[in-house]
């Protein structure tokens, strides 16, 4: 991206530019030699506990591997459901005994996020950490809170429509590339008695999933600089009415995919494991998901072989967008007594091999596009969105706090179950935002 500053600076309206801008060239992570040492080389032993949510089965391998080059340190690893996760790790910071090291999220997304625990003091600073400075632009300004770094970070997770490639062909249909070819999609696969795409609504997050997929293909297909607008105050949330358009428009379009049953009956009474496994069974041909969750489809049925497209919004196939979430960061709470030790797991995480053993086992793709880099089976429907860097962060990562998407979350399951207009859900979000 031009203009974007090195690390070093962190000149804080340019860094959240490089955030924003999924449609721009980023640095990549180039991971740590950790032969140069590492600020926990020394004084690395006894018992760590790393949390994590589940499904994350390359953190239990790393934690087995990192015990067997020191011996005398004892990982607990701990696993809580998504559902859960949050609230429960949160509590035990605020009770200050919560995990040495922890997943986290990038940005203010959620009470987990990591500039949220950062604002509140419940992280240790990691800026001096030989691995900082590795991390590129991009992931760094996701883990930053003025001026400092708090996690590790390195690559991302495409959003979309994970399927059934053997049940489609099947049914005899195509990935749908324009909005109006989708509502036909879903009329059709319903018709054949199959959920065209299952989504698990009573987690959560899972309420804003397909509104900000939408959403992103409308605002970056009219405008790809839109990240460094509105970082910059050229623009802002709460001003932009191509941001508020598009907001409109992509709530109307959910409506419209709810009417021409793209989702099962009574999504709100499926959780996230639920949608997977009403794929897994043959129930349901697709299910839209961050693509970790891919692992739950392969481990629910491994017969099936399965491929991701991303929702269009218009009926343009060049218009559409590839929405991106960050990819697991990892954090050392502040509290930890064994600090010495977190500090070495976080050190050997961020090793290029243990790097590149995340990203696979995670299904995601670094943060740039570099020649050479693998996009999984299981993600080259989305292959040339990433290739072609016409990808998009959800907004969730850099809104001023995570008030807004848990008014999002609400508004979206009161608008699915018909409890809220469209206008209602806009005005709920918008208003969140506080003049943002």
């Amino acid at each position: 991206m031009p203009g974007i500053p090195s690390t070093a600076k962190f000149r804080p309206l340019a860094v959240a530019a490089a955030l924003l801008a999924g449609t721009t060239a980023i640095t990549a992570c180039g991971g740590f030699d950790a032969s140069s040492g590492s600020a926990g080389s020394s004084g690395i032993g006894g018992t760590i506990r790393v949390s994590s949510e589940t499904g994350q089965p390359y953190l239990k391998d790393a934690a087995d591997r990192f015990q067997k080059l020191h011996p005398g340190v004892t990982v607990q690893f701990v696993q809580s459901p998504s559902n859960t996760y949050q609230t429960t790790v949160r509590a035990q910071l605020a009770a200050g005994h919560g995990p040495d090291v922890m997943f986290v999220w990038g940005g203010t997304g959620n009470s987990m996020a990591t500039k949220t625990l950062a604002q509140a003091g419940l992280l240790e600073d990691l800026t001096g950490q030989p691995w900082a400075s590795t991390m590129g632009d991009t992931a760094t300004s996701l883990v930053s809170y003025q001026q400092k770094v708090y996690a590790f970070t390195s690559y991302q997770n495409p959003t979309g429509v994970e399927y059934n490639k053997d049940l489609l062909g099947k049914l005899g249909v195509s990935v749908p590339t324009t909005f109006t070819e989708l509502l036909g999609f879903c009329r059709t696969v319903a018709g054949k008695g199959i959920t065209p795409i299952a989504i698990g609504n009573q987690t959560g997050y899972l309420n804003t999933e397909i509104p900000i997929e939408l959403a992103n293909t409308l605002v970056y297909s009219q405008d790809p600089q839109f990240a460094q607008h509105v970082t910059s105050g050229a623009t802002t949330w709460t001003g932009s009415a191509l941001w508020r358009d598009a907001l409109t428009k992509a709530h109307q379009e959910y409506l419209q995919m709810r009417d021409a049953h793209c989702f099962e009956d009574n999504s709100t009474g499926y959780s996230d494991t639920q949608a997977t496994q009403l794929v897994s069974s043959g129930k349901a041909l697709g299910v839209d998901i961050i693509s970790p969750a891919v692992d739950d489809l392969k481990q629910g049925n491994p017969n099936q072989h399965y491929d991701m497209f991303e929702l269009p919004a218009t009926d343009s196939p060049a218009d559409t967008y590839l929405t991106t979430n960050t990819g697991a960061a990892y954090a050392v709470a502040k509290s930890s007594p064994n600090k010495a030790t977190a500090l070495a797991f976080l050190a050997y995480m961020a090793q290029q091999d243990q790097i590149d053993e995340a990203s696979k086992a995670n299904f995601g793709v670094p943060y740039t596009p570099a020649p050479g880099v693998t996009v999984l089976p299981e993600l080259q429907g989305v292959a040339n969105l990433y290739q072609a860097k016409k990808t998009a962060l959800w907004p969730t990562n850099f809104w001023p706090s995570y008030e807004t998407k848990q008014a999002m979350i609400a508004a979206d399951q009161d608008l699915i179950l018909g409890r809220k207009t469209v206008q209602q859900v806009v005005d709920a979000v918008q208003n969140s935002l506080h003049g943002a």
